[in-house]
This record gives structure tokens, C-alpha cells and sequence, in this order.
């Protein structure tokens, strides 16, 4: 995407000054293990792998007439003007992140925004902030609030063909309550890609932590049977 101004922000979400409030649909990536990643292919790596990686949020954004509004060290923030197209972008993002070393977490919310000096305020940020760093097993995914949810329910109805929601149990969300009201996004690609991740880490916690040798305990000598009378027949055949 093109370098955009205050003034475009102002234009792309229909309010005239700063501090103006509108409804935006606000989405958060989050790289899993990315301190990982680059201890393993170290900086210079790691720096060309984010290049594509932004790269291909930028042209997904694109697509789905979002706005970019900042990176984040690893993390991208982008708003959309419905919740679909934040799904949309998030579906596409995460089957193609710029590099397949790369997983990601995504969090999208709903709600009121204040727009200031070519920035996004409001709690809805921090919540959909949140929710990009909730866990689960296998990692990957795309994490809902309760409106975005909902929004989403409203555009596709509740026979949705490419994806399923999925309901977590009642999940604490830093500075927010401790029984938060969170969806999970659940494709049949998402659920191969989270047991292959989940395989691999108990592989590799496998190899780091080796289970120790179970010791072989010798068991008690075989007691053997007493087979002096039957070698003495043998020797003494004629005597009964």
C-alpha cells in the first residue's frame, strides 16, 4: 500500500476532523514464535522474511479495502469498514503469510473508534489487541469478539460454507473481564495446520526433554525343577 496520510485516514473512514468517531471493524496479527524464528535464522533472515510478510498483508489488505494504520514491530493493525471484509483479509492472510515459517494469530473487533493524527483510539483497539494473543493448542487462528461475531453471523447467516464458528470457553483477556465472550474462526485447512503445528512441538519438546531409560530390574533367580529322580530311571532302567 501506498503511503497514506492523516487526511486519507480521515476520507477512507467518512469523518472530517480528528478526533471524530466512527464504527470501524479493527484487526490485529500477531507472529507466533517469532523469537524463536529468528534466533534460528538470525536478523538479517528474519528482516527479509517480514518484508514479504507485510508485503502480502499489504496486498490482501488491499483487496479488501482496508486501511493500514501501523506496524508493530512483527504485529500488523488494519481497520475495515465491516467485519466480513476484516474475516475476509484474515482467512487470505493467514493461508498465506509472505513466508511458510510464518503463523500468525488474528484478532477482530467491532466497535467505536476515535480517529487522531492518522491513528485509531478506543478500547475496541485494545480488546482486538487482546485477542491476538489468545492461546489455544496448535496456535494458529482467528479470534472474534462477541460483536464481531455477531456482524459476521449477520452477513453470511448461520449456514456458513467455507468456516464454522466456534465458541471458547468463557477466556481472560488482559485488563478486561475474566469470562470474556470469545469465537474462534474454525476451517478444515486451520484444523490441519494446527495438529501439524501441534505434532511438531511435541517432537520437538521430545527431543529437548528425552524421557530417561526405564531401568531393566532383574527378577527373582528361576527356581528349576528337581529332576534328580527322573535322572536316576534313566540311569537304572531296570529298577522300578
Amino acid at each position: 500500500m501506498d503511503h497514506l496520510t492523516r487526511t486519507d485516514l480521515h476520507q477512507w473512514s467518512g469523518v472530517d476532523r480528528d478526533g471524530a468517531r466512527t464504527t470501524l471493524a479493527v484487526v490485529f496479527t500477531d507472529i507466533i514464535d517469532s523469537t524463536t524464528i529468528t534466533k534460528r535464522v538470525g536478523d538479517g533472515k528474519m528482516f527479509d522474511m517480514l518484508y514479504q510478510h507485510f508485503g502480502q498483508a499489504r496486498f490482501q489488505n488491499n483487496i479488501y479495502d482496508g486501511f493500514e494504520i501501523k506496524l508493530i514491530g512483527d504485529a500488523y493493525m488494519a481497520a475495515f469498514k465491516t467485519a466480513d471484509a476484516a474475516l475476509r483479509f484474515g482467512l487470505a492472510f493467514r493461508q498465506n503469510t509472505g513466508d511458510p515459517l510464518i503463523a500468525i494469530r488474528i484478532g477482530i473487533h467491532v466497535g467505536p473508534v476515535r480517529i487522531w493524527d492518522g491513528d485509531i483510539y478506543g478500547l475496541v483497539v485494545n480488546y482486538a489487541a487482546r485477542l491476538a494473543h489468545i492461546k489455544v493448542s496448535g496456535d494458529e487462528g482467528i479470534f472474534l469478539s462477541a460483536t464481531a461475531k455477531e456482524h459476521i453471523q449477520s452477513e453470511f447467516g448461520t449456514s456458513m460454507q467455507d468456516f464454522n464458528l466456534s465458541r471458547l470457553a468463557p477466556t481472560q483477556l488482559q485488563g478486561f473481564g475474566p469470562r470474556e465472550e470469545v469465537w474462534q474462526v474454525i476451517t478444515r485447512e486451520l484444523r490441519v495446520a494446527r495438529a501439524a503445528r501441534f505434532k511438531a512441538k511435541q517432537e520437538e519438546e521430545a527431543r529437548k526433554n528425552p524421557k530417561p531409560a526405564i531401568p531393566q530390574v532383574p527378577g527373582p533367580p528361576t527356581q528349576l525343577p528337581d529332576l534328580s529322580g527322573l535322572l536316576r530311571r534313566f540311569q537304572n532302567p531296570n529298577k522300578h
